[in-house]
């Protein structure tokens, strides 16, 4: 048997109290005496040796000692509300209570937690814990901790601007050993789970979602946000898609929709339908800026109301090209409109191997065949490992696009990249392939290329064509992805992983700081997934300790008067 208000010790100190107590105020007791005196002179007399209240030497009422003690006992169980286990004691419970963007509507967490608090005395505290659901899963209650504590740990959280991490918890609890046999994880919120994931579960543990789950209102939220290369060609703007989705009668048309840039409104904005359900910003200038998008009208969830996106910095890098690789290079520099060439103080240059030109400035280098083994020599900087390395130096530089096998054909040896860390970048790259002779510089690689290679020189700042709370960020073989050169955008979280939730996300170098936004279709839209079974705790096999407390005090009571039947009658004093 356990206790929802009172744990054992609470209780037998309680008990033991009350007794002593009651045998106190048992003996210390209003007596009349009949006292027969003569005359009214010594009526003085008689009261001080027949006091009316005083400390018996001998107890001698047990019956009615045992009687009161007996009716505090029950008025002191019924008070810590006693329960019946359920006689299946395997089933272990797990109370996920929902902290994500789906429970940002007002009210909504303050409700789930409500109902987990009234949940917590329906079960054993040895079989069950509460889990924190926000962009993190937090364990807020492990087992046989008292419930009172659960009060303390919720005080103050508020909804996260993040997508449900319940689907992380079931992993877990699929895990072998992490959880008993038969566990059952209980849903408080919207969270959504998928079909997909309760197929995988094992056949133990089972999910449900607490009853009480109020629908939302009608809402409009931005479900993407990105940015791509400008339709226009300018390579000093770019163009950002923004895409809505509405619920209930609101509707996905930008009317409302506020811009700004860097916080103030941003003007001359071109803006263009683009169907379904968006819109796209023409030729915003890329000088760096922070974008944002935020929708005016109240609805039913405010997180999905606002999206920003940090704008690429995007000037001209001043190029020098040797006189000794001949024109083909210069007329690929000049293809791009960020490259610029410049005579004095240029930033990057290209030349042959070993020649002075530039001095120490970055180079990318033509050495001869027989004097490099591997066609492309990449020399990287930091401790990035050597596959991650190599992959970014294929996307990064466009060398993936470069006819491989038939460069190997005309140059009779196989065509490889090969990378190394050290203390500088640098790129060497087989002289020959400047040769007519070979597709090299006619193919649509070579102008990427020359590009890339001069921005990875230099160190231009990544762009990010989005980053969204629960995704990872978009790479460089993105449709929209910006990307700099050998910067994988994931590897802006140090790691591959995803940003947890909105907000802000430092680089690893202090540089700049990048905005994450939420971009949650299935926020914006309340979907739930797949329809889960209702939980109640009478439901869940354990006695209803209310009912049981009731019966407790109504004994109590039926005591109480039968202990007055027999004061009146005289049975007892």
């Amino acid at each position: 048997m356990n206790f929802a208000n009172l744990s054992w010790p609470w209780l037998l100190a309680g008990a033991a109290g009350l007794a002593g107590l009651l045998y106190v105020l048992q003996q210390l007791r209003i007596r009349y005496t009949e006292v027969a005196v003569p005359t009214a002179m010594f009526w003085r007399e008689a009261a001080r040796d027949a006091p009316v209240r005083v400390f018996r030497r001998r107890f001698r009422h047990w019956l009615a000692y045992l009687l009161s003690l007996l009716i505090c006992w029950l008025l002191w169980l019924g008070l810590a509300e006693p329960r019946v286990d359920d006689p299946e004691s395997g089933q272990y419970y797990v109370l996920f209570l929902d902290g994500s963007a789906h429970m940002s509507a007002p009210g909504a967490l303050e409700r789930a937690i409500e109902s987990v608090r009234d949940d917590l005395r329906s079960l054993p505290d040895d079989q069950r814990e509460v889990i924190w659901g926000g962009a993190r899963n937090l364990k807020l209650l492990n087992a046989d901790e008292e419930s009172l504590l659960f009060d303390r740990r919720v005080d103050g959280l508020m909804p996260e601007g993040a997508p449900s991490a319940v689907e992380e918890q079931l992993d877990l609890l699929a895990l072998p050993g992490a959880y008993p046999e038969s566990v059952r994880l209980i849903i408080y919120g919207r969270a959504p789970v998928s079909a997909e994931v309760l197929d995988g579960l094992p056949e133990g543990v089972q999910v449900q979602r607490a009853q009480g789950l109020e629908e939302p209102g009608p809402n409009r939220g931005i479900v993407a946000m990105g940015l791509g290369t400008a339709a226009s060609g300018r390579w000093d703007a770019v163009d950002v898609l923004v895409r809505l989705e509405a619920t209930g009668n609101l509707s996905t048309l930008p009317g409302d929709v506020e811009l700004s840039l860097d916080g103030a409104p941003l003007s001359g904005a071109v803006i263009r339908d683009a169907p379904p359900d968006g819109f796209v910003l023409r030729d915003i200038p890329t000088a760096g800026g922070l974008l944002e998008v935020r929708l005016s009208e109240p609805d039913a969830l405010p997180a999905d109301n606002v999206a920003q996106l940090r704008l690429p910095e995007r000037r001209q890098f001043k190029v020098a090209v040797s006189a000794t690789l001949g024109s083909v290079l210069v007329d690929a520099v000049q293809a791009d409109p960020g490259l610029m060439l410049a005579g004095d103080d240029p930033e990057v240059v290209f030349r042959r191997a070993g020649e002075a030109f530039g001095g120490d400035l970055s180079a990318v280098e033509f050495a001869p065949m027989n004097e490099q083994e591997a066609a492309f020599e990449i020399q990287y900087t930091g401790n990035p490992d050597a596959e991650s390395a190599l992959r970014d130096s294929l996307q990064g530089l466009g060398l993936n696009l470069i006819d491989g096998a038939g460069l190997a054909a005309e140059t009779g040896r196989p065509v490889s990249v090969q990378t190394s860390g050290g203390e500088s970048k640098s790129i060497s790259v087989w002289l020959e392939l400047l040769d007519e002779r070979f597709n090299f510089t006619v193919s649509r690689a070579f102008p990427l290329f020359v590009s890339r290679a001069a921005r990875w020189l230099i160190e231009e700042d990544a762009v990010y064509s989005y980053l969204a709370a629960g995704r990872l960020a978009p790479d460089e073989s993105s449709e929209f992805a910006l990307t700099g050169p050998g910067d994988s955008a994931t590897r802006l979280l140090g790691a591959d992983l995803p940003p947890a939730r909105s907000g802000t996300l430092e680089a690893p170098d202090g540089g700049l700081s990048y905005p994450v936004s939420l971009l949650s279709t299935a926020v914006t839209t309340a979907q739930t997934g797949v329809e889960l079974p209702a939980f109640a705790p009478a439901g869940a096999g354990l006695a209803g300790p209310s009912l049981l407390a009731l019966l407790l005090i109504l004994a109590a009571l039926a005591l109480l008067a039968l202990e007055w039947y027999a004061y009146q009658r005289g049975m007892m004093p």
